[in-house]
Parts: C-alpha cells; structure tokens; sequence
C-alpha cells in the first residue's frame, strides 16, 4: 500500500509545504498533483531562471519517508551536470546518504533551483556547482559487462614501458553470466618485466596480447572500438607488426601514465573484431592482514575431515595466509553437503579432498597442497594408513575436523610422537554448542589425554551429556521437535578452532588463556544462554615424544643381532 494512503497528514504537510514555497517564490509555478500509475504520489512543477523554464516533476517513491523523493526533467533533456544521464534524476543536496525524513518535498525543490541557477549565473560564464557525489567503483561499472581489472601496482609497471613498443603480455579471461572479466597475469616475455602474485581463477581461459604505451590519441577507441582495427595498420604500425596473426586473437593494451583502454581482438568469420573492456583499477590492498601474519605461507596444516567444519576451516586459513595444506579425506560431496560444507555445487560427485583443493587456489597463489583420499582409522591398508601418518608428520599443526575417535586417536600419536601441536573441535548434537581444543608440545598434557580430561570436566558437572556428534548433527529433545545445527552453529565452531590454529601458527606467547573451551549456541546442557562460553582448564600430562619401553642396552644389542646376523657375526 502507497504510503500517502496510509500517512495522509504527511502528504498533506507535502501538499500545503509546496504551496507556501510557491507562494514566496518567484521562479516556482505550476504546481500539479496526481497519482501516478502505481499509486505514487508525484508534483508538476516549473522553475523559471534568467528567462528560461525548467519543466519537472517529484515522485514520492513508496518507502517515502524513509528515503527521498526523485526530482526528474519532465521532457527527458538534460538539464545538468549533476542528472543520471538524459531525462534521469537530478543529484541534490539531499539524498539516500544523507536523508531524514524531516525533509520535506518543497526543500528538494528548492534545492533543484539552487543547483539549475548555480550553473547558469547571469552573463555570458557558466557556473559551476561543487559536486558532492563520491565515485564507487561498483557503481560506475554496474552497467558494464566486459571488464578488464588491473591493480595499482600494475598501471606504475605499464607507466614504466618504453614508448611506442610492442611488450608481450599474458591475461586470464572468465565469462560469468552476464560478466566478462579479464585480468593480467604477466607483463614481458614470461613475466620478466611483471608477473601477478595472485591467484588465477579456475575455469578461466589465457590468453596473449600486447601492452603498447603510446602518447597518442586513444580515447576514440574507448568509445569506438571497431576503429582500432581499421585504423592499426596506419596508426599503430610498431604494434600491427608484431600481430602476426590475422585475424589476432587476444588482448590489446593502450595508453600512457594512468589513462588506458583494454581492446580484446577476436576473429569472427575471418575477420577482426573488437571488443572494448572497461578498464577497472582495484583499490589498494595494504595492510588487510596482521604483520605477524606474514610467516603462514611457510607453515603447513595438515586438516583431517574436509566437510562442513575442516572445510570452512581450511578457506579461513588461506585467507589469513597460510599456503601449503595436507588435506584427507575420503569421502565424496553430495547435494545434500551443501547446507553447511564450504564448498557449492560445482563439488557434487567429486572427493571433497579434489573439490576443497580447487577452492583453496581460488584464494591463494601458488598453494602447495597435497590431497590424500584416506579415511585414517577406518578400513585402509597398513602401508596406506603408515604413509598418511608419515605425510602428517611433516606437518607444522595438525587439525583434527572429523569428529571420530580413531581418527582421532592415531592423529594423537604423531602429534605425541613427532611433537607436533595439534587442534580438534566438535559440534555439539542440534547445534547447542561446540568444543574446541589444542594440545601444544611441553605445555598441554598429550592429545589424548587432554580429551580424557575435557571428558572428566564434562561429566563433573552431573549434567548428562549428549554431547557425541550425531549423524547430521541432529538431536531428539524429550519433547518438542528435534534439534539439528545449521551452517552459522558449524561456522561458529570452526571460527573459534581457526583462531586457535592461527594463535599457535603467529605467536610465541597465546593470548587464549586456556586451551580448551565449551561453546554455547544455545541455552542447552550447561549452558546458560547463547554464547555462553566456559574455559576447561588443562593439566599438563603424560610425555611428548618417542614412547620408551625402558630397555637395557643387552635387550638392544641381542635384538639388533638377530635382525642382522651377518653384521653381528
């Protein structure tokens, strides 16, 4: 329903606001009401200036007051600098960023005068009016549909190319409904001038091309593109030499200093076309992650389970930093994954291992990860399950994300054995809540004791405890319908673990003051609300390290000797 139907007084105050400005302005008349075809409310009005009427008219939008009114040019010109094109709406003083509804239809009206007098003063100069509009990067290419991305860095490495020279380039392309996106990948014969640090997108395509640094007049290929082919040969000779094919197939960078144009030229029926790209330079990116942050591309994680936790946990980390990953698991991605895995639907079918790692370097460059489809614990070979462990070994921190006690248990022992720090977490059955724990070397007592003791703590609170995760995580309460935890209880846990992880991988001294803790999702168990968290204090027990059965060294030396007789001998 139309606001003015439901806030009458208002519209009134609109109505009888209009008439007095009207009244005590001079270059206001005309002044008409009506309805338009959906129930808006909109004003006809003139505003007269220096001899010339400016014929307009005001829709109250729906939402009004909440947002502004528009004031638009009734016979579609365009009357200023400050209008969204031909017969679009005027940008005035008040707007969407700095509206409150106390504003009032007349005080757009007036504004739309002052702004159509400020830029025709009396006399032959124009004049100007201060623009408070903010450019977005967004806004300014939401329209455009091929778009070529270049960092910062990248337009001070073309500003740098000699003049008038063709200079190899290499570009990854990506067609996503209803976007083309293209981007640099390399600058010079492989890369020996450039070469981007990021990542490349999958499912994208490469493609060649020429950077061409050129003070010459370009702009009318921005607005034309078709000409540059016509014009090549006559204008652009230096470049048209290096194209050796005809028609080219590939990019075209044109410009100088921070002004340039993307050209994509594609052979169609044999012949040359051209498509232009809007060129969009990407804001800077300094500073978005923590220095001490800085040393994760040298650490490995190796994260057993890569479903709806050890996959959200894996992106977390890369986006914090981390590039190397051992990631296992056995299991496939089905449809039904997809409430709370990190992965979509381009994983179903595949090993979650084979679909996680795609996704993994889609956020960083240059990973290094190595994909075991294993399930440790579970019905493996010997020598499969020897060469896991041994592959975890190598591994900086160790991530338990499978929520099952052989895995566990065996993961335990290479962290005991091989002194490695190792996390585990669990979401609580119906998404009441999780726990999330760590076992570093000479600080925590071993992993496996460490569960015993959240074990211990859990149960000393005479509370029974259907803590076990469930299948689906679900629970039955005794009454009422059952619980089953979302993505955002998953997410919740996962968060606190990556944390955990990022807080042994950067720092010396952790600033979590003890090393486990029980989450709250919800006023269940002991918990008394949601986010309710509790600190599980953690004795350091039992011996990190190679197990040692006591031997005497005769027991050593009769047993080497009958392992190897002939040296004995």
């Amino acid at each position: 329903m139309s606001w003015w139907l439901t806030n009458a007084s208002r519209a009134r105050s609109e109505q009888v606001a209009l008439a007095q400005l009207q009244e005590r302005a001079g270059w206001l008349s005309a002044v008409g009401w009506r309805v338009g075809d959906d129930l808006q409310l909109i004003v006809d009005f003139d505003i007269q200036h220096n001899g010339e009427t400016f014929s307009l008219y005001m829709v109250y939008p729906s939402t009004f007051p909440d947002t502004p009114p528009m004031v638009l040019s009734r016979d579609g010109k365009r009357l200023t600098w400050h209008q969204y094109g031909a017969g679009g709406e005027l940008c005035l003083e008040f707007r969407p960023d700095n509206w409150d509804p106390s504003i009032t239809g007349a005080m757009m009206a007036e504004s739309a005068y002052l702004l159509l007098s400020g830029e025709r003063p009396e006399g032959d100069e124009g004049g100007v009016v201060p623009s408070a509009h903010k450019a977005s990067i967004g806004r300014d290419a939401r329209n455009e549909h091929m778009r070529f991305v270049l960092d910062r860095g990248v337009i001070e490495v073309l500003e740098g190319l000699p003049v008038d020279t063709a200079i190899p380039i290499i570009a990854w392309d990506r067609f996503e409904k209803p976007t083309w996106v293209a981007s640099l990948v390399s600058v010079g014969d492989e890369g020996s001038i450039w070469s981007n640090s990021g990542p490349k997108p999958s499912r994208s395509s490469i493609a060649k091309g020429f950077a061409f640094r050129t003070t010459r007049e370009i702009a009318r290929f921005g607005a034309n593109p078709g000409r540059f082919a016509e014009l090549l040969p006559a204008e652009f000779p230096e470049l048209a030499e290096q194209l050796l094919e005809s028609p080219f197939d590939g990019f075209v960078l044109l410009g100088d200093a921070d002004r340039w144009i993307a050209l994509n030229l594609y052979p169609q029926e044999g012949k040359q076309t051209v498509f232009g790209y809007k060129m969009i330079v990407a804001p800077g990116t300094s500073g978005r992650l923590p220095a001490n942050h800085a040393g994760l591309a040298e650490k490995r994680v190796a994260i057993v389970g890569c479903g709806s936790v050890g996959s959200k946990i894996a992106t977390t980390l890369a986006r914090s930093g981390v590039r190397k990953f051992t990631l296992v698991d056995d299991d496939i991605f089905f449809s039904a994954n997809l409430v709370r895995n990190d992965l979509d639907a381009r994983a179903i079918g595949q090993h979650k291992v084979d679909s996680l790692n795609a996704r993994l370097k889609d956020i960083v460059a240059n990973a290094e990860i190595s994909m075991r489809r294993v399930a440790i614990g579970q019905q493996e070979s010997a020598g499969t399950t020897e060469s896991v462990m041994e592959e975890l070994a190598q591994a900086d921190l160790l991530i338990d994300a499978t929520a099952d006690p052989r895995a566990f248990n065996l993961m335990a022992a290479v962290a005991r054995r091989h002194r490695k720090p190792m996390i585990w977490c669990e979401v609580f059955a119906g998404g009441i809540g999780g726990i999330v724990a760590r076992a570093r070397p000479e600080l925590d007592p071993i992993p496996t004791i460490a569960r015993g003791q959240i074990r211990a703590w859990c149960d000393a609170h005479g509370v029974p405890w259907a803590a076990a995760t469930q299948v689906e995580y679900g629970a039955q309460r005794e009454q009422g319908s059952p619980l089953v935890a979302d993505d955002a209880d998953v997410s919740v846990i996962a968060g606190h673990a990556s944390r955990l992880a990022l807080d042994i991988l950067t720092r010396e001294q952790s600033i979590f003051p003890s090393s486990a803790y029980a989450i709250g999702l919800a006023a269940e168990w002991i918990f008394r609300a949601a986010f309710d968290t509790w600190p599980i204090a953690l004795l350091p027990e039992g011996k990190w390290g190679e197990a040692q059965d006591g031997a005497s060294k005769e027991d050593l030396k009769e047993l080497l000797a009958s392992l190897f007789p002939e040296v004995a001998a």
